[in-house]
């Protein structure tokens, strides 16, 4: 009120400013005013130099200089002959008739545009107050009656985690069934794994199958460079939720906020963002209690998150969401293709697909669909055929082809040699996944590929799995300079050394694979020193030492090893190169008859041809795996 009046006041004093602008701003300054009676005098005394006439007002100068003011009576015509014959300059203005309106506006326009200036910055004043209370408003999209609607027999490649979230499914159609005796459901569930296995997906299930209100946020709506904006926004986000309880609440990567705390800070600390873990704690298990609320959150790194967010009474169940098997794969695609209507030819298997795609996330398995529907339809067909399909792979693991690039005969010559090493490393070596394919073809940032494929899934790799994986990566430089000397080798190698230096840094330090330094694990960063990203010492200098010598001697021995393989088979090597010189890309079968032919003892063999299809079966634990080796 007091706010209104003070407001009212300062309005009133501008009206009336502008009003008197409007009566006396155009008023000339006049030495005197002087009656009419006086003006016809100073005119006979001739005094008067010069007049103005406009309507009944009259201006005069006298010859003094000084100016005077009077007004004619009305209807006096007079004045004119006066002033004539006393020599007097007249000028006349005549008066214009503007009529009531137009006089009406100009006297009060001012005045209108004062009070539509003052509405209006009323209403900004208003809007940011309204802003102002907004910022603080949760950013999570609330779905009432249009609940996700998928299902969990949408969901594919998972069955294991779904018979686990189906209690949760249960809970939230039946309360009393659990809590007549005793029981409560988990506060949180987390969901972590890698991206793409399908961890959203997941949560829109068990929204659609609960038919319940369903809550999602991501980790990142909270943190605002305003401190306090971020732990607003959880409050908010709680206080929606209990007024639509039974819900759920999804926060997609928690990461965001979720982040362990550090205890002390270097000026690196982020006061927002644990103030809003705070208050994330408080809300999940404080004083108040949330009853028929959930919370699900998804994240690819666990690792990281607070310890006291994890623990029993806030995030109850922490469940891992796996990349799938070969049947989970199986599953996925066949979702896939059924979902999106997508017509196979009839030499489509999709079992073949998924036993040739171990690694693959669904993300991926769908990326594969997909891009085999594109190309079919490229390709003007009615039907996906299973060429689509591995052409397919072919692109999402080694990238797109790129002929029309520019090349040199003798540069063609040595990516030639390179792959072909690697190629015939791999088949001297039991342990090495069977040969696909050999491409001198670039795709993507590789100048040409080797791709050998599991044909399996696997999760452990024996030691001397992974010495053959270095192995294989050093044949492509060891071809180099058996066949262009040591001033002949190219930058082409930078990968395979790169992976093969990082697989015996892990041997050694990581996995314990080495009697010489001895079953231990200890954290080596090779960029950071002896110290871990922390600042915290990891290892002693000599046993970085120690890890150094023997990385070191693992690589010359294997380099070696490779290099002897491709001197001991020279022949081979040429004829395969000449072929791949031909053809560009050539097939196991090509590979191996050749081998035959020059008597190379081969001691692998072609994959399966029920699985002849391009995969990778890399995994974080485990990077063995059968990525493609670019030049």
């Amino acid at each position: 009120m007091q706010i209104t009046k003070s407001l009212f006041i300062w309005f009133l004093i501008g009206a009336l400013m502008i009003l008197a602008f409007n009566m006396f701003g155009t008023t000339q300054i006049v030495d005197n005013k002087v009656s009419f009676t006086q003006f016809v005098d100073l005119i006979y005394e001739g005094k008067v130099k010069e007049v103005t006439i406009k309507g009944e007002e009259v201006l005069a100068t006298t010859s003094e200089g000084k100016k005077i003011e009077t007004a004619i009576p009305k209807g006096y015509d007079k004045i004119y002959d006066i002033l004539t014959d006393n020599n007097v300059n007249v000028k006349v203005i005549p008066v214009e008739n503007h009529g009531w309106i137009a006089t009406l506006l100009i006297s009060w326009l001012p005045i209108i545009l004062f009070i539509g200036l003052w509405i209006f910055m009323m209403r900004q004043m208003s809007g940011g107050a309204n802003r102002a209370f907004s910022f603080a408003k949760s950013k999570a999209k609330v779905y009432l009656e249009e609940k996700p609607k998928v299902k969990l027999d949408d969901v594919a490649g998972m069955d294991e985690v779904k018979e686990e979230v189906k209690e949760i499914i249960d809970y939230l159609k039946d309360p009393q069934k659990f809590q007549k005796l005793g029981g409560r459901a988990p506060k949180g569930i987390l969901f972590y794994g890698d991206p793409g296995v399908g961890k959203t997906l997941l949560a829109k299930a068990i929204a659609g199958e609960a038919d319940v209100p369903f809550i999602s946020a991501s980790g990142s709506d909270f943190v605002e460079m305003f401190v306090g904006v971020g732990a607003a926004r959880v409050r908010d986000l709680f206080e929606t939720a209990k007024k639509h309880a039974p819900c759920l609440i999804f926060i997609d990567e928690i990461d965001a906020v979720g982040r362990a705390r550090s205890g002390v800070s270097f000026g690196g600390g982020h006061d927002e963002r644990e103030q809003t873990l705070n208050q994330l704690l408080v809300e999940l298990d404080g004083f108040d209690s949330n009853e028929g609320i959930i919370v699900i959150a998804a994240t690819n790194r666990p690792d990281i998150l607070d310890p006291a967010l994890l623990r029993p009474g806030r995030f109850d169940r922490q469940i891992s969401v796996p990349k799938p098997d070969v049947k989970g794969r199986y599953e996925i695609l066949k979702v896939h293709v059924e979902k999106k209507n997508i017509p196979l030819a009839e030499d489509v298997d999709l079992m073949v697909i998924a036993r040739g795609t171990p690694g693959f996330s669904g993300a991926d398995l769908e990326n594969v669909v997909n891009e085999a529907a594109l190309l079919a339809a490229r390709r003007n067909k009615e039907k996906v055929g299973m060429q689509e399909f591995e052409d397919a792979l072919d692109r999402i693991m080694m990238g797109l082809e790129r002929k029309g690039m520019a090349i040199t005969p003798k540069e063609k010559e040595k990516i030639a040699y390179h792959e072909t090493g690697h190629a015939l490393v791999s088949v001297m070596l039991e342990n090495a996944d069977p040969l696909h394919k050999v491409s001198i073809i670039p795709r993507g940032m590789a100048l040409g590929v080797t791709v050998n494929l599991p044909e399996e899934d696997r999760h452990l790799y024996s030691k001397k799995d992974l010495m053959a994986r270095i192995l294989q990566l050093f044949g492509g430089r060891a071809a180099e300079e058996v066949f262009y000397g040591k001033d002949g080798i190219t930058t082409g190698a930078e990968n395979d050394l790169m992976r093969a230096t990082e697989l015996a840094y892990r041997m050694v330090a990581s996995w314990g694979m080495f009697d010489e330094i001895g079953p231990i694990h200890v954290s080596v960063n090779r960029n950071a020193g002896l110290f871990s990203p922390q600042g915290e010492p990891q290892i002693s200098e000599e046993t970085a030492r120690k890890i150094d010598e023997q990385v070191n001697k693992i690589l010359r021995e294997a380099y070696e090893k490779a290099k002897n393989i491709i001197e001991s088979y020279k022949d081979a090597v040429v004829a395969i190169v000449e072929l791949l010189l031909d053809k560009e890309t050539i097939t196991c079968e090509e590979f191996f008859a050749i081998c035959e032919q020059y008597g190379v003892p081969v001691k692998n063999r072609c994959r399966n041809k029920e699985v002849n299809v391009i995969s990778e079966s890399s995994t974080p634990d485990a990077p063995a795996g059968t990525l493609p080796d670019p030049v």
